[in-house]
């Protein structure tokens, strides 16, 4: 007696053992899996892009933040005294404009960012180098200047023959620096450009700190009313450099400097960056000056 059973239906006539097959619930309750596996694929993988997305904007901008604190730290430990009376060695200060103030994470203690200027000379065999850098919305000099802002790098050189005695050439072509040849774009989402100056004991210079022996040649300010208890002006000339340079550089992250860009309304943008100080990078450098005149500076601390 043959007992096997052929599901296939082929050789039964009758139809007594149908075709076996899906039903249509059991195909949608299939498609129904299918589809949440793939949605949660697709979330999986869209949370793993934006990681990685971010992850490498952090990484661009930490690099960006090394790079230009490197370089900046060459170009200081090269500023040379011209020996001129007419000619800025070194310059930086605080421009006239209203400075950001962030709530710093867990105080309410306000911080207030700087966007200083700076220009300094430097010497190259024949030739004296002009560098400058400065924080705009714009690559002029003159522009407009918001809490936030692109750095810019200036240099120029003059021949080391016809220098001396000429009027202050380098520094002017600073201040009406408009040309993009002279200038170049460093990094964007600045919201600090902190510079402070030192004597060779590695006191703060301020206006009447006494470290200098002369004071005919340097001009010290301390700054009131935009940024107290910070040094609004610095300019030196003759034999005169600063001993040690302090460079702090804050860059906002690139996420909330896209959010920041996308505000219409200043007000707005001030209010939206008030409580975003956790999301600023600080790069602090302390650089010492090579060319430094020890004759310039009183020996006792």
């Amino acid at each position: 007696m043959n007992t096997t059973c052929n599901r296939s239906g082929a050789n039964d006539p009758a139809g007594k053992n149908p075709r076996a097959a899906f039903t249509l619930i059991e195909i949608m309750v299939v498609m129904a899996l299918l589809s949440v596996i793939i949605l949660g694929l697709v979330v999986m993988f869209n949370q793993t892009q934006k990681a990685f997305r971010a992850g490498m904007a952090q990484t661009d901008q930490l690099e960006g933040g090394r790079m230009f604190t490197d370089l900046l730290a060459r170009d200081l430990q090269a500023i040379t005294p011209t020996y001129q009376t007419n000619t800025l060695n070194f310059y930086t200060q605080i421009p006239d404009y209203t400075p950001m103030r962030m709530t710093l994470p867990g105080s309410t203690a306000p911080r207030t960012n700087i966007l200083q200027n700076l220009f300094f000379m430097t010497r190259l065999n024949q030739n004296w180098n002009g560098i400058g850098y400065f924080v705009r919305t714009n690559a002029w000099v003159g522009g407009n200047m918001n809490a936030v802002g692109t750095l810019y790098r200036f240099e120029t050189n003059i021949p080391a023959y016809p220098f001396a005695g000429t009027t202050n050439l380098a520094y002017g072509a600073y201040l009406n620096a408009t040309n993009p040849a002279n200038l170049s774009k460093i990094l964007d989402g600045i919201v600090e450009f902190r510079v402070r100056c030192y004597d060779p004991n590695g006191l703060i210079l301020t206006n009447g700190s006494g470290s200098i022996k002369s004071n005919y040649f340097v001009t010290v300010s301390n700054s009131f009313v935009i940024a107290p208890g910070e040094v609004g002006f610095y300019g030196f000339s003759n034999n005169i450099v600063p001993a040690f340079v302090e460079l702090q550089v804050g860059v906002l992250e690139p996420a909330v400097l896209k959010r920041y860009r996308a505000i219409p309304d200043p007000v707005a943008q001030a209010n939206f960056l008030v409580n975003h100080a956790g999301n600023v990078q600080v790069f602090r450098q302390r650089v010492a000056i090579r060319n430094v005149d020890p004759s310039a500076y009183n020996s006792s601390p």
